[in-house]
């Protein structure tokens, strides 16, 4: 699979473009301290006043500025690492929380699984948009900037939140696709020679299952990301909402939260205010057309690799009956050789 990917060059591209924005974000974390620049007034040569806040694209500012003379491309760059780093936490959480609850109870009984599919399938119903703006509002609006919690407690709820939200789904599908490989022949071998549990899963089950996580890691990556989208349009930024006199601001530098503040200040006006919005839904797309572009390529190499290794499993097959088909049981015999013994009898069965 891994040779696969090498030789995909659209996954490379598409890899190369979501490290490149990476390794960006946290080396100006790491070398500016996560400083954004901020451009008050634009002066001319001569020093004439020609622009104020918010500044409209030019060479030193490459996506102009907001109301605030706040530099958006690296506001950008900056808030990337943010949106990239929540979603994959979240992502991962949901896996971990799925694999410890959902593989044990796949070796259960199905009158368990029945029971806890039960309880689950109402949670499924519910729109997790919905319940995690009311789970947040209370706790993440502020009226008085001074009064603001330490981040690490802000962002640890609110990942908790959304870890649990999106926990029943994943270990639903998990349970199923673990109920489906120990019903496959290997794993019915693995259990009546006696292998344990712990055996079996680290084995047998653990390596069929990672192909399935990975799918499943960017599908929960891009959910997140849109479930963040969903709730900034409400006001419920990531690290929360202050309330000011013009109106709420968030308190981190995150794509979908800058997406959700710019876009109560759009407008069909001009490009001076509409740029502000757009630029962060550029960014936002294009991340969920880079995630979704990822997937179907590691999709891809999964079922390539997955195809490989059917007909590798044929060929021995076929070699095989054919070293019992010759006189002399000493015979060396190749998947090659039966496949030219096979075509040279069709072609005398044509001729004759």
């Amino acid at each position: 699979m891994r040779r696969t990917l090498l030789r995909d060059p659209i996954f490379i591209i598409g890899f190369v473009i979501f490290a490149s924005l990476l390794l960006l974000s946290i080396g100006n974390t790491v070398f500016r301290d996560g400083q954004v620049d901020q451009f008050l007034n634009r002066y001319s040569d001569e020093g004439r006043l020609i622009g104020i806040p918010p500044l409209e694209p030019s060479k030193d500012q490459w996506l102009g500025t907001d109301r605030a003379g706040n530099d958006l491309f690296q506001m950008m760059i900056e808030g990337f690492k943010w949106t990239v780093g929540i979603c994959a936490t979240v992502a991962l959480g949901r896996m971990a929380l799925g694999l410890l609850v959902g593989i044990p109870l796949a070796f259960r009984g199905a009158r368990l699984n029945r029971i806890f599919k039960m309880v689950l399938d109402g949670f499924l119903i519910l729109p997790i948009s919905l319940l995690a703006m009311m789970m947040l509002f209370p706790s993440f609006f502020f009226a008085d900037s001074t009064m603001v919690p330490p981040l690490l407690d802000r962002v640890t709820l609110q990942l908790t939140v959304f870890v649990l939200l999106g926990f029943p789904a994943v270990t639903l599908y998990l349970i199923t696709e673990v109920r489906q490989l120990l019903k496959q022949e290997f794993m019915i071998v693995a259990e009546t020679l006696g292998g344990s549990v712990w055996h079996r899963t680290k084995r047998h089950l653990w390596p069929h299952l990672v192909p399935t996580l990975v799918i499943v890691f960017m599908q929960q990556f891009v959910q997140t990301l849109m479930l963040l989208i969903h709730l900034s349009l409400f006001g419920v930024f990531f690290g929360g909402t202050v309330f000011l006199f013009e109106g709420v601001r968030p308190t981190l530098f995150e794509w979908s939260s800058m997406f959700g503040f710019y876009f109560t200040q759009f407008t069909a006006m001009t490009w001076m205010t509409n740029h502000m919005f757009l630029v962060p839904a550029l960014g936002l797309s294009m991340l969920v057309f880079l995630s979704n572009l990822l997937t179907s390529r590691l999709e891809r190499a999964f079922r390539l690799r997955r195809q490989k290794s059917v007909v590798t499993d044929d060929t021995t097959s076929q070699a095989e009956a054919a070293a019992a088909t010759l006189a002399d049981p000493f015979t060396l015999v190749h998947a090659n050789a039966s496949f030219q013994q096979m075509n040279q009898k069709k072609a005398d069965d044509i001729k004759y």
